[in-house]
């Protein structure tokens, strides 16, 4: 995997992500699609297991950075490791289930964004719940409102998926993954 090419593809991303997430809101629910989990789909679908789950780690870790918490005190809080958490276990469910997929289909990556986008978000509902049953920090907090707005827009960020997969799987060559009808050359000796 070229790592200077994912950086930057994944700065792309996450631009549209902080960018473009707030005007796709469904009205003045919280529901609005992830640009960045269908990268990390992409290359869950790819790459090595190792170099898989380490993309998935930094992901996360640059949406926990971008992600603000609203508190009761009319403030924002950050807290890193949620996400981050919730897309190494998002990327291993697609190490998990890429045998089975047909890679280089746009409706395999927005299947597996809305599934693993799913699996992202519950774990971040899950760590933030716990966090603020043990810690009596002013975070504004329903688990039960926050489950349900993040499942759905798990289906959107699907939706997102099938959109953004013809340019992901068109880049994915050249950050180094190696999709079927890419050749690797070797020098057989």
């Amino acid at each position: 995997m070229r790592w200077l090419m994912f950086v930057l593809v994944a700065w792309v991303m996450l631009g549209l992500e902080t960018g473009l997430k707030p005007a796709l809101q469904l009205g003045p629910t919280p529901i609005a699609p992830s640009f960045v989990l269908p990268l990390a789909v992409v290359i869950a679908m790819f790459a090595s297991s190792s170099a898989s789950l380490w993309a998935c780690l930094l992901l996360g870790l640059m949406v926990d950075l971008t992600w603000k918490i609203p508190r009761t005190d009319f403030g924002t809080a950050t807290m890193i490791g949620p996400y981050a958490l919730g897309y190494l276990l998002a990327g291993q469910l697609v190490l998990t289930l890429r045998g089975i997929m047909m890679r280089r289909n746009p409706l395999s990556v927005a299947f597996l964004s809305a599934c693993a986008a799913a699996v992202a978000n519950v774990v971040v509902v899950a760590i933030i719940t716990l966090h603020t049953a043990f810690y009596t920090e002013p975070i504004e907090w329903s688990a039960p409102q926050q489950l349900l707005a993040r499942l759905s827009s798990a289906l959107y960020t699907g939706v997102i998926g099938l959109v953004l997969a013809p340019v992901l799987l068109f880049v994915a060559p050249f950050m180094g993954l190696q999709t079927p009808g890419t050749r690797r050359y070797v020098k057989r000796g």
